[in-house]
């Protein structure tokens, strides 16, 4: 699978992308291909040499209000399937030597999504060449791509950025985009962005589903566990790389893997009804908005403020006993990824 996959990032034609993507599917659900293999890839993909490719920044920016605007709109559209085709790809084959072991229904997931993104490219290719124009008529940017690049080092950080934050956003900007299509009299463009909307759901649902696995499977060394548990462990056994399974919450991690590594805070408003359809309900980005830090700062603040008031009125009163309580809790608020699937 491997092979054929890196096929696919070395290829240079876009549609050749798309076309290897959907035979390569059809294999692999066939059954004709058995074995995920390991082949190295390359941190480049191959791009047709008309797209010119500038920094994002340097992109020129168009309204949709005109028609130029929107087949440079959908232009842009087009090159993101096209980069989206290899972050997929990507994500099968970069990892196989990862320390997760992830198991058959995950190549499965997204070998389905490099045929859905395959697919989506071409139904947005071959309307931008109805309208009279064509993939690399304009330049676009690189930035999904370097963004892939700064989170290939682990699969949980791929996970929560590109296809958790990016795909998220994805969701929440669509349905404005596909209303400004219709509203410039272009209802067959905004059909298509309607069924690549469903489809994009189910792509959220899966980075959302494989981030809880690997919350809920990780391996981490023995001596990370408590002290006495290491004790115990000494005594039976002197082999200290044993690795133990080790539970994590997947919506804290979230929040600490979006804050080191995405730039900025997520941004409103948001499609609470497709996320909610993917499984990533508000409790997942919500915290990650500026309002909600703001908050959590005031918050704090307050706090410091009454326990700065408590200490001074404690410091001028007789001291008196007290008994310390711990509780402990074995008990996380896991995700049931089992209820996860996609559609």
């Amino acid at each position: 699978l491997t092979h054929l996959g890196v096929s696919v990032l070395t290829a240079q034609d876009a549609k050749e992308k798309a076309r290897l993507s959907a035979h390569i599917a059809d294999l692999w659900f066939e059954g004709k291909i058995t074995e995920v293999g390991y082949t190295p890839v390359p941190d480049e993909p191959g791009r047709p040499s008309n797209v010119e490719i500038l920094e994002p920044k340097n992109v020129p920016k168009r309204g949709m209000g005109s028609e130029a605007g929107r087949i440079a709109m959908l232009h842009s559209l087009v090159h993101i399937e096209n980069c989206a085709i290899d972050l997929t790809w990507d994500i099968i084959c970069r990892f196989v030597q990862g320390p997760y072991n992830m198991p058959r229904e995950f190549y499965d997931d997204w070998v389905k999504i490099a045929q859905d993104e395959g697919r989506h490219f071409n139904l947005l290719n071959d309307r931008l060449e109805e309208l009279g124009s064509f993939y690399g008529a304009l330049p676009a940017h690189s930035g999904l791509w370097e963004s892939a690049m700064e989170t290939k080092h682990d699969l949980m950080v791929r996970l929560a950025i590109e296809h958790m934050v990016h795909e998220g956003r994805g969701l929440d900007v669509t349905p404005k985009t596909i209303q400004s299509f219709r509203s410039g009299g272009d209802r067959k463009t905004a059909q298509i962005l309607d069924v690549i909307l469903k489809d994009e759901i189910t792509h959220v649902t899966a980075g959302l589903k494989w981030f809880s696995h690997i919350c809920q499977h990780r391996k981490q060394p023995s001596s990370s566990t408590s002290s006495s548990t290491a004790t115990d462990n000494n005594n039976n056994n002197d082999d200290d790389n044993v690795s133990i399974t080790s539970i994590v919450d997947p919506i804290p991690e979230y929040h600490r893997i979006v804050k080191e590594y995405f730039r900025g805070y997520l941004k409103a408003p948001f499609n609470k009804e497709a996320r909610s359809a993917a499984g990533m309900t508000e409790e997942w980005y919500m915290p990650l908005t500026r309002e909600a830090e703001q908050e959590q700062q005031q918050h704090q603040q307050k706090e410091g403020e009454k326990m700065s008031s408590s200490t001074s009125t404690s410091s001028s009163s007789s001291p008196s006993p007290s008994t310390i309580t711990t509780t402990t809790s074995d008990a996380i608020n896991s995700i049931n990824v089992d209820q996860l699937s996609l559609k």
